[in-house]
């Protein structure tokens, strides 16, 4: 079974992880703001110090698995760009080899 690449869909998927990535950059960053926008509503006595020291660890290590996520898809994207000029680089050789052995057979 043969395998067949498409530089070209591998290059428009790269950019549109860039895209996606860039998006939801955007919302998280507009997620945080509108989150710190609420302040501490849980207040500060004891019970409230309580709710807030869990959110506020909580919501760091959701933000830091977001952010991380967030790295990978950039890195996917960044990644499939890459490959896809590689296979067109790579077939664009293969191409010319051949070429140059078809005019050396021709004569």
């Amino acid at each position: 079974m043969p395998v067949e690449i498409d530089p070209d869909g591998l290059g428009a998927s790269g950019q549109a992880l860039g895209v996606v990535a860039t998006r939801f950059g955007q919302a998280l960053t507009a997620f945080q703001a509108e989150l710190a926008a609420f302040g501490r509503p849980w207040g500060s006595d004891d019970i409230g110090s309580l709710i807030g020291a869990a959110h506020d660890e909580v919501s760091a290590f959701a933000f830091e698995c977001f952010d991380g996520a967030l790295d990978e898809i950039s890195a996917a994207g960044a990644d499939l760009g890459d490959m896809a000029i590689r296979y067109a680089e790579t077939e664009a050789a293969i191409e010319r080899r051949f070429d140059g052995l078809r005019r050396a057979l021709e004569g």
